[in-house]
């Protein structure tokens, strides 16, 4: 995983070199106390990786941090300065940062009209500059070992265009994911791959079986799928790579 060494500006030769396994490699999680963080963060200590997770509620995360066995970092991230304390605990717990699998971010729905004035700030903060910050604070760790991943969650509507009454979710969604598309192309010549999940349609969490009542649960996104396949995009690189990844309801019986 992650070994570029002197083929940094040689793309076509240090592909052949990217990540192979995630074992003991650090990768920090950010809302790690959410729906599909739990998933993410076992899909990961399964491949071999130390997830560290990042929250702003000790009560979401402590205890899954202890099944990890690595201390819970407490933070919003809603700062660079928070930012780079996260990046400065985990270099203390695990002398090493080696990825960032970014999973903040709030749902704002319903009319434009009806939006109340701070659903911008709240929405936008919430999944873009979180993540922007997150990501700055980072980066300079990958760079140094020219090696590293970052992800990030979308949408569906980030995918396919906007939805009636999720304007503004789709909005910060897209932002997301052009963010995380255009770091990619900065980081071409580097062994740093970035990976974007589009769940493309409504995750099995606690909150969607209570907001969709009528859904079939069997036609709702595992987490694990969205789990396996950044695990899946994490490992990428050698002859291919995954970047953007769709990731669609199961088929109804």
């Amino acid at each position: 995983m992650f070994r570029c060494g002197l083929l940094l500006y040689i793309p076509h030769l240090h592909r052949e070199v990217l990540m192979q396994t995630l074992r003991d490699k650090v990768i920090i999680i950010t809302g790690a106390g959410g729906a599909i963080a739990g998933a993410v963060e076992q899909a990961f200590a399964d491949a071999g990786a130390r997830p560290l997770l990042v929250d702003r509620d000790v009560v979401r995360i402590q205890g899954r941090a202890s099944s990890f066995s690595t201390p819970p970092i407490v933070s919003d991230i809603g700062t660079m300065a928070k930012a780079q304390e996260m990046v400065e605990k985990a270099k203390e717990f695990h002398g090493v940062v080696d990825g960032l699998v970014h999973l903040v971010g709030d749902i704002v729905t319903g009319q434009v009209i009806d939006l109340d004035e701070d659903a911008f700030d709240r929405v936008f903060d919430s999944n873009m500059r979180t993540l922007y910050y997150a990501t700055k604070a980072v980066l300079p760790e990958l760079l140094k070992r020219e090696e590293g991943l970052i992800a990030g969650i979308a949408s569906q509507e980030a995918w396919g265009g906007g939805a009636a009454g999720a304007s503004l979710f789709a909005a910060s969604k897209s932002a997301v994911a052009t963010f995380l598309r255009s770091l990619d192309q900065e980081l071409v010549h580097t062994g740093i791959e970035v990976a974007i999940a589009f769940p493309m349609g409504p995750v099995d969490t606690l909150c969607n079986r209570r907001d969709l009542p009528d859904i079939d649960p069997r036609s709702l996104i595992n987490p694990k799928a969205i789990a396996d396949a950044l695990v899946t995009a994490a490992l990428s690189g050698i002859g291919g790579r995954l970047l953007e990844l769709p990731i669609h309801p199961p088929r109804s019986h």
